[in-house]
C-alpha cells in the first residue's frame, strides 16, 4: 500500500516537471520568435540578414558611403526598439532616459544619414546631444530643464584681428542666450594728428596695446555658434589701389593795340606827392626842405599860372614789352604799342593711394596759405587765430568692393589756387566735383567737362575820333583777353588681395633711378659726389673678384665719408670673405670714426 503511494506521488511530480518544460520552452520560442520576427520586421538594410543585425555584422556592410540605404519597421515599432536598433547598426552609443517612449510615426526611410534618422525617430518631442562618444535622448520638457541649467555655462576668450571688438560684439549677439553676456576691450585711439604739430593730446594713449578681444559667457553650444559666426566676420578686408591722373591746365592769352600821346613830358595830373623826393617832377613836386606839396596841374591851371604843361595818357601802356613804334620830339612823344601775351600753364599730378574697403583715403599736393581769421584783444594781451587757406589738387574717395569685381566709389577731386589779400582776406578760385560711381577692377575712368572759357574784349577811346575810320585807331586802345582753364581727372583702381600686388618693387626702384640721377647732378668735385664714384668703383672690383684694389678704394670712401652705410658694408663683406678674424677691431674702427665725426658735428 505505501510502495503504491510513493508511486502515485513520483508519477505526479514527473508530470508537473514536463508540463514546466514544456511551458519554459514554449517561453523561450515565445521570446526568440519576437525577437527574430522584430528584427527580420525591422530589416533596416535591405539585403542585410537577420543574424548580420543580431550579431552586429560589420558596419561596412550596413552602411553605403555613410548612408542608411533603408530603414524599415513594422507597424507599431517602439522609440527605444529604433534607437537600440540604429545604434548597433551604426556603431553609436545612443542612451535615452526612461521617460523616453511612444510609436514610431514612420515605417520605412530611404537614403538616410544617421542625423536625419535621429530626427525622424525622435520628431518633435525628443531631443538629444552629443557628448564625448555618448548620445543621450531626452524628452522635451527634460532637455529644456538640462539647457537652461546654469551650472552648463562656460567662458571663452576670441582674439580679433581685422573686426574691432565694438562691431563683433554687436554682431554676434543674435546667437547670445538671454542669460549669456559678452564683453569686449577697449576701443584703441583712432585719431592721428593731421595739423602742424604731432603733440596733439588726442593722438596717444593708454589703452590697450593687444589685438580687439572679446569675452563670451554663455553655453556651450551658444559659444559654438558665436565662434563660428566670428570665423565669418573676422576676415582680412580687401584693399583698393587708386592710381589717379590730375591734369589741370589753363590758357591765357592777351592782345593789347593802341597809341600812346604825350605832352608835356607826360606830368601827372594828379601831381606828385611832396614826400616822395622826386627832384625832377615838374610840378606838385616837394619844396626844397620843406614836406609841403605843390600844386598839381589841375590847381595850377585854375590859378592861371602861366607855362602849364597838358598831359594825354594815350591808350598803350608803353612800360610794358611788345612792339613799339613812336616819335619823340621836345615834351611830345607818340607811341603805337602792340602787346600779345600767352600764357600756358599745366599741371599734372600723379598720386597713388592705397585704402582698405569702405575707408576714406585722401591725397593733398598743394600749397598752405596762412592768414589771420580772428584778432581777440584784452587789456593784457592780444590773441590771433591764424588759418590756412590750401590750394591745390586734393583727391578724396571711399571704395566699397562688390563681390563681381566692380566698386562703388564716392569721389571728390578738387583743383583750387588761391591768394590771401592785404587785408587777410582769402581769395580762392576752386574747380570740384563730388559724385558717386561704378568701375570695375582695372579699367580707367575719366572725369572731364571740369572747364571754363572766359573771353574779355574792351576798347577805350576818344569819344568820336575813335570812331573815325582809319585814323580812329590812333584814338583807341582794344584789349582781347581769353583764358580756358580745364581739369581732367583719370581714375584706374585696383583690386588688392596682397600687398605685394601694389608693384612696390618697381616704385622702389624707380625712387633708386631718381637717387641716382639726383647724385648725378652733384659738383664732381664735391666730398659727397667724389664718394659716390669712388663706391661705385670698389663695388665693380669687388664684382670682378678684384678684393684688394676694392679694399684700397673703400678705404679712401670712408676718409671721405666715415659714415658711409653701403661702403661700410661693403668693407665688412669683404672682410668676413678674405679675413673673417680682423672682422670684430674693424667694427670697433668704423664705430670709433663715426663717433668722432657726429662728436665733431655737435661741436661745430
Amino acid at each position: 500500500m505505501y510502495r503504491k503511494k510513493n508511486s502515485n506521488g513520483k508519477n505526479k511530480i514527473r508530470s508537473r516537471l514536463v508540463v514546466w518544460s514544456i511551458v519554459l520552452v514554449l517561453m523561450a520560442a515565445i521570446a526568440v520568435a519576437d525577437v527574430n520576427h522584430g528584427l527580420a520586421e525591422a530589416n533596416l538594410v535591405a539585403n542585410v540578414s537577420v543574424a548580420q543585425v543580431a550579431t552586429g555584422g560589420s558596419q561596412e556592410s550596413v552602411l553605403q558611403n555613410g548612408m542608411i540605404p533603408v530603414f524599415k519597421c513594422e507597424e507599431n515599432f517602439g522609440v527605444r526598439k529604433a534607437l537600440a536598433l540604429l545604434g548597433n547598426i551604426c556603431g553609436r552609443n545612443i542612451v535615452p532616459t526612461p521617460n523616453v517612449d511612444g510609436l514610431l510615426a514612420f515605417r520605412e526611410l530611404t537614403n538616410v544619414t544617421f542625423d536625419e534618422v535621429m530626427d525622424a525617430i525622435l520628431g518633435d518631442n525628443f531631443k538629444y546631444e552629443k557628448r564625448g562618444n555618448l548620445i543621450r535622448v531626452y524628452t522635451r520638457d527634460e532637455y529644456n530643464k538640462i539647457m537652461a541649467d546654469p551650472e552648463r555655462m562656460t567662458y571663452k576668450i576670441f582674439t580679433l584681428y581685422y573686426i574691432s571688438a565694438a562691431e563683433a560684439m554687436k554682431l554676434i549677439t543674435p546667437v547670445i542666450s538671454t542669460a549669456g553676456s559678452i564683453q569686449g576691450s577697449s576701443a584703441a585711439e583712432n585719431l592721428v594728428p593731421v595739423g602742424d604739430s604731432i603733440t596733439a593730446d588726442s593722438g596717444g594713449g593708454d589703452t590697450m596695446a593687444l589685438n580687439d578681444t572679446i569675452v563670451i559667457e554663455d553655453y556651450p553650444e551658444n559659444i559654438a555658434e558665436a565662434e563660428k559666426m566670428l570665423k565669418q566676420l573676422d576676415i582680412r578686408p580687401k584693399q583698393v589701389l587708386v592710381e589717379a591722373t590730375i591734369l589741370s591746365a589753363t590758357l591765357t592769352e592777351g592782345l593789347e593795340l593802341g597809341v600812346d600821346l604825350s605832352f608835356a613830358a607826360g606830368v601827372s595830373l594828379t601831381g606828385t606827392d611832396a614826400g616822395t623826393g622826386t627832384a625832377d617832377a615838374v610840378l606838385g613836386g616837394y619844396i626844397e626842405g620843406s614836406q609841403t606839396a605843390g600844386l598839381n596841374p589841375l590847381q595850377q591851371a585854375g590859378a592861371l599860372s602861366a607855362g602849364s604843361p597838358i598831359e594825354t595818357t594815350g591808350f598803350a601802356n608803353i612800360g610794358g614789352s611788345g612792339l613799339k613804334i613812336g616819335v619823340s620830339a621836345g615834351d611830345i612823344r607818340a607811341f603805337i604799342s602792340a602787346l600779345e601775351t600767352v600764357t600756358d600753364t599745366t599741371i599734372l599730378a600723379n598720386p597713388k593711394i592705397l585704402a582698405i574697403n569702405k575707408q576714406l583715403g585722401q591725397v593733398y599736393i598743394g600749397n598752405k596759405i596762412g592768414y589771420i581769421s580772428q584778432t581777440t584783444q584784452t587789456q593784457t594781451s592780444t590773441t590771433q587765430d591764424v588759418k590756412f587757406l590750401e590750394t591745390g589738387v586734393k583727391l578724396s574717395f571711399r571704395p566699397y568692393i562688390g563681390d563681381d569685381g566692380y566698386i562703388r566709389m564716392d569721389i571728390y577731386p578738387k583743383d583750387s589756387s588761391g591768394t590771401v589779400k592785404a587785408n587777410d582776406i582769402p581769395d580762392e578760385f576752386s574747380t570740384e566735383l563730388k559724385t558717386n560711381i561704378m568701375v570695375k577692377d582695372g579699367e580707367t575712368i575719366v572725369i572731364g567737362g571740369l572747364f571754363r572759357d572766359v573771353i574779355v574784349a574792351s576798347r577805350s577811346q576818344i569819344p568820336l575820333l575813335g570812331d573815325l575810320p582809319f585814323i580812329g585807331a590812333l584814338f583807341r586802345k582794344t584789349t582781347d583777353s581769353v583764358q580756358r582753364q580745364e581739369v581732367i581727372i583719370l581714375l584706374t583702381p585696383h583690386i588688392i588681395d596682397e600687398a605685394k600686388e601694389t608693384n612696390s618693387d618697381a616704385r622702389i626702384d624707380d625712387i633708386r633711378r631718381k637717387r641716382l640721377g639726383a647724385k648725378e647732378e652733384l659738383q664732381w668735385a664735391g666730398k659727397a659726389r667724389l664718394a659716390e664714384d669712388r663706391y661705385a668703383q670698389a663695388a665693380r672690383h669687388y664684382i670682378e673678384g678684384d678684393t684688394d684694389t676694392a679694399m684700397k678704394v673703400l678705404d679712401y670712401v670712408l676718409e671721405l665719408r666715415p659714415s658711409y652705410l653701403e661702403a661700410i658694408r661693403l668693407k665688412e663683406r669683404i672682410i668676413g670673405e678674405t679675413r673673417p678674424d680682423e672682422l670684430d677691431s674693424m667694427e670697433r674702427i668704423l664705430l670709433g670714426d663715426i663717433e668722432r665725426e657726429d662728436s665733431d658735428k655737435w661741436r661745430r
